[in-house]
Parts: structure tokens; sequence; C-alpha cells
């Protein structure tokens, strides 16, 4: 597949979907994935230019958001609204196994209240990916690519579009109210490496949550960020989401500075 000009520079410039100034729960993720979606990534591609960018507008000097459905498929999105809902009421019910019932309402959560209703997501990374592996771009060299949003090194390549992003990026962050809480889902030390580059005084402290599950979390009152492994079963699994769900009860009591901001708030 061959993306033009106009794809890459939309791609670039579409960092997130939802309203992150008004989120309780901001997700960050590494790219918009396709793996779940009819047709692939290269249908997925045609489709973001044909329909979803027609939906674009702007939030501040280049951030765009974007409003999408769901598909229901994903355990990466399965994850993220288990975790809400416990948030929203305050259940642990909701990382059990799920009725037929429960199931039922998990999906209606993923289509019409997933980064519409008190969430939303920033995705590090521009370009749509089946998975992690996948490269589908013949056109851009995959090594370069990610080694431009690497941001472990000192010697992370660069250039105009990618400097376009990241200082879109930063405007991203800078719109989220410090009561809401940043997710991170993957990538745990490249992303907390990012953070140290847009916010150079910022800490984060390991928090060890089982013996399979280590989560990173700020110690900055004006931004509370979680860095966690990806939300899947294979990588952390229900039982550790629900551990996290716990943490974040915990982590919002340490950072909450005054119960009239929060108390109106999902977690």
């Amino acid at each position: 597949m061959i993306l033009t000009n106009e794809e890459l520079l939309l791609f670039h410039r579409c960092v997130g979907i939802g309203n992150v100034s008004a989120a309780d729960v901001v997700i960050f993720g590494n790219e918009f994935g396709t793996a779940s979606s009819p047709g692939g990534t290269k249908a997925s591609v045609s489709k973001f230019m044909d329909v979803f960018a027609k939906k674009l507008f702007s939030i501040g000097e280049g951030f765009n958001l974007l409003d999408i459905s769901s598909p229901v498929s994903s355990t990466f999105l399965q994850f993220i609204s288990r975790l809400m809902l416990a948030l929203k009421h305050n259940e642990e019910r909701f990382f059990d196994d799920l009725t037929i019932q429960g199931r039922q309402v998990l999906n209606d959560y993923i289509m019409n209240h997933l980064y519409k209703d008190n969430s939303a997501i920033i995705n590090l990374k521009p370009l749509l990916q089946a998975t992690e592996d996948a490269w589908e771009y013949d056109n851009i060299d995959k090594i370069e690519y990610h080694n431009k949003y690497n941001f472990k090194t000192r010697s992370h390549m660069s250039d105009s579009l990618r400097d376009m992003r990241l200082r879109i990026l930063t405007k991203a962050f800078s719109l989220i109210p410090k009561e809401s809480l940043i997710l991170a889902s993957g990538g745990k030390e490249n992303k907390k490496a990012f953070f140290q580059t847009i916010y150079p005084t910022i800490r984060f402290h390991e928090t060890k949550l089982s013996d399979s599950y280590k989560i990173y979390h700020s110690d900055n009152i004006e931004k509370k960020i979680i860095l966690s492994n990806y939300f899947d079963n294979r990588t952390i699994g229900l039982s550790n989401l629900k551990l996290l769900f716990r943490f974040i009860l915990e982590f919002r009591q340490s950072k909450t500075q005054s119960p009239k901001h929060t108390s109106a708030r999902l977690f």
C-alpha cells in the first residue's frame, strides 16, 4: 500500500478520539488498530480518508479529534470498557466472567459511550496498524518510522511530520484537566521517556501490583499519569486489570486536592 502526502499529513495531525478537555480518563495508546476491522488496514485507510476525515474538527492549533464507532471484537476496547464501567459504578464485577446481559452492557458501552462520555484516547504514533509487528506501507521504511517515535534514545530520528505531531501531542496533553487520569496502555518504558521529554521535571515511581504486573505512576499533582502494559488477556489479563482498578482508586485519593473538584467525576 502506498500512502499519499495527503494521507500522511492527515494521519500525523489526527492524534485522538473524544473530547480530552472534558474526559475523566484519557487513554494513551500506541496507534489506531485495524486487526478487527473489516478489510484490514487498507480498507481502514480508505474509510478514514473518505468518511472519518470529514468529521474532523480542531481543538487548539492543529489538534484534531475523530468520532467513530468502535468494533466490539477488540480485546483492547473490551478491557478499557470493563475498567471504565468498574470506575463508573465502583464495582469489581466487571472483571469477572460476564453473563449474556453483562456482555450486552459491555457492547453497548463500547459502541455508544467509549471515547464519547467521560473518556478519550490519544495515540502516540500516527499510522494505522493491524498488529504491532504488521507493516503494510510500501513507501515508508518500518524501522525509520518506529525510530522516530522511540523516545528512549537521545538519537531518535526526526522529520517535519514527526515534529508537527509532537507539538500536537504536547498541546493535546496540555488540554487535559489536572483532575483527570492519563492511563497509558503498552510501551510503558517508551511512554515514560515521552512524558519526560515534554515534562522535563516529571518523576515516575514503579509499583508492583502482582508478580507479573508492574506499573509506573507520576508524582506530579498537575498530571495524574499511570503507565501500564498493553490491555489484553495475554499481557495483563483480567485479574491484573482488577488490581489496576484498585490502584486507580487509591491513586485518585492520594492526588485529590479538594473534593469539590472530583465528586462528580467518574473515577
